[in-house]
């Protein structure tokens, strides 16, 4: 995320982004590879939190609620691992969700670490934010064909390939 207005003052005082400017030359940006997945990543944040902005859900937040339903029992160090953030930013994720009443922390077989579950309450809220994120993806996505959808995600993974491939 940007280092700008998006941060905790965006609640107050929005700023929207424009991936493109008229009259401004973006000169080798053009041609940027990083620089345009950069740009569409910005553009479908903006339209991420706006549709979720009641919610209190971010992608990160959803990601990680995601992970845990389908990887019940899993650490908060191989959660951080999957998310590629700081364990301490997976404390302070669970924390707020273990208050909201959406996961639960049970000891594991290592006494420094806790195994995460969704609650059933997590369980059902996580249900009514898929299908939002996915409405949400259907949107920002309608310019592209099915084809063409499965051929970005394609692409996409071969910027970021997995260990050894």
């Amino acid at each position: 995320m940007a280092v700008s207005k998006r941060g905790a003052e965006a609640k107050s005082d929005p700023v929207h982004f424009n991936a493109r400017i008229e009259g401004i030359d973006y000169d080798v940006l053009d041609d940027l590879v990083g620089y345009a997945v950069r740009r569409a990543q910005l553009s479908i944040y903006e339209d991420f939190a706006a549709t979720l902005a009641a919610e209190d859900i971010t992608p990160q937040r959803f990601s990680s609620l995601v992970i845990i339903e389908n990887n019940p029992g899993i650490s908060q160090t191989k959660l951080a691992e999957v998310m590629g953030i700081a364990r301490s930013g997976v404390v302070s994720i669970i924390d707020r969700f273990e208050k909201g009443g959406l996961v639960e922390r049970h000891a594991s077989d290592d006494r420094r670490s806790y195994s995460l579950h969704l609650t059933r309450d997590g369980k059902r809220q996580l249900k009514r934010y898929k299908k939002t994120v996915l409405d949400h993806d259907h949107r920002i996505a309608q310019a592209l064909s099915g084809a063409e959808k499965k051929l970005l995600r394609d692409l996409l993974k071969k910027l970021c390939p997995l260990p050894g491939a």
